[in-house]
């Protein structure tokens, strides 16, 4: 036999408690994910924008100066990718907390129903993370 075709039976209940658990799981992560957020904002904020000034804008003469290129701001590229980070993190939580939250609302209202789980469904459920 092959240990992909095995199948485990499980509870209703017992499934709706491994969901919960994953869900707080999740929703613990988003909060940590948010307080980074708002870290990486407050450091934009503060101390992110950099502006990059040409060299000709020192000269005198008007004719040196490139008056429409003079400067560029730019945001910090490290702070960009905190940033992108935390919003994709803050997606994949946020959908696996719908997820996990779905399961258990539905397990709960079959606690006497049994399930047989492979391995995938087993790591969906009790994984740790």
């Amino acid at each position: 036999m092959q240990r992909n075709d095995w199948k485990f039976d499980y509870t209703a209940v017992r499934l709706a408690e491994a969901a919960s658990e994953r869900a707080d799981y999740h929703r613990e992560r988003l909060q940590f994910w948010r307080t980074t957020r708002d870290g990486v904002m407050t450091t934009i904020r503060s101390e992110g924008l950099e502006i990059d000034e040409k060299i000709v804008l020192a000269f005198s003469n008007p004719k040196s100066r490139d008056w429409d290129r003079g400067a560029e701001l730019m945001i910090r590229n490290d702070l960009k990718k905190d940033l992108s980070e935390c919003l994709e993190k803050l997606r994949w939580h946020t959908e696996k907390l719908e997820e996990y939250a779905g399961w258990q609302k539905m397990l709960d209202a079959n606690p006497d129903s049994r399930h047989s789980l492979n391995i995938d469904d087993w790591l969906f459920f009790f994984a740790r993370q």
